[in-house]
């Protein structure tokens, strides 16, 4: 028989074991309760909602707990606490590339290296938890930042003194099962509203504006005094909130439009034109 040939000869069709075994009776087999109204006799009445009661809600709270929405606990979502764990984990005082923070945090974030980066440098960006080195970007005119194995980055004194704590801080194995990682960190500041977050899950989206530094400090000292205190937004860009309505329905009901105005400077040449943009009124010539 060539080695080609599909065919099996009398011999070996008799010395096949697996011929002789009995046919498997698939009415006898009792699905699981998880799936019985999918698999049952009523399987074409639930079976959508089934599908959507059993995987997409799992599915939709994985992405709202575990990716989009920040803990209230640390006001971090799950990449930037990863980020500043191996960044914590391996802190010499020094700045470190950004593409070696990165690699080190794919030990604990299993979502790929661009979600790392780009949280990497959102946290820069903020100001508190990093000290950084290089071309991080400018929020004020959306210059994008310089790749990962350009720019240097490393913990703040701020974030080493008030961020972390291995002694009280609540541990769990990384999804690899390889690692330890904090379920949140015992932030000792409220970092969440200081920095604001933005992000959208399934079905639901999270947005916290972010507020002023100073008065965030003043406003946990009159709490633990059990004073009165006013909070309002403050954001990094600038601009002139208008009106209180929105801020007060955001902060009672989660919902609120805030309208902010820009503040404007206008420069002009001696006869009145505006200058080319991007240079110095004395350094033009004069315009025809």
């Amino acid at each position: 028989m060539s080695e080609w040939d599909d065919e099996l000869s009398q011999d070996e069709l008799e010395g096949d074991e697996n011929l002789n075994e009995e046919p498997i009776d698939e009415s006898s087999a009792v699905p699981s309760e998880k799936y019985e109204k999918l698999l049952g006799e009523d399987s074409k009445k639930y079976k959508l909602s089934g599908m959507f009661k059993d995987w997409f809600l799992d599915y939709s709270s994985y992405v709202i707990l575990q990716r989009a929405v920040p803990n209230i606990v640390d006001g971090l979502k799950p990449v930037q606490r990863r980020v500043l764990h191996a960044m914590y984990e391996h802190d010499t005082g020094a700045y470190s590339k950004v593409a070696g923070i990165v690699g080190e945090a794919m030990h604990f974030h299993p979502h790929g290296d661009a979600s790392i980066l780009g949280a990497l440098v959102q946290l820069g960006q903020k100001g508190y938890a990093i000290d950084c080195q290089g071309n991080w970007g400018n929020i004020l005119t959306g210059d994008p930042n310089a790749a990962g194995r350009y720019i240097e980055a490393r913990l703040s004194k701020f974030a080493k003194e008030v961020v972390f704590d291995p002694k009280v801080t609540h541990w769990m194995t990384s999804y690899d099962g390889r690692n330890m990682e904090p379920t949140e960190l015992p932030v000792r500041f409220p970092l969440l509203l200081a920095q604001g977050t933005e992000g959208i899950g399934v079905g639901l989206a999270s947005k916290i504006l972010p507020h002023n530094f100073n008065e965030l400090l003043d406003a946990s000292i009159n709490i633990m005094k059990g004073k009165d205190y006013e909070l309002f937004p403050d954001f990094p860009t600038g601009g002139i909130i208008l009106g209180r309505q929105g801020i007060i329905d955001a902060y009672n009901t989660g919902r609120g439009r805030i309208g902010l105005r820009a503040k404007t400077e206008i420069e002009t040449h001696d006869n009145g034109r505006a200058p080319p943009r991007g240079g110095n009124p004395r350094s033009w010539p004069a315009c025809p």
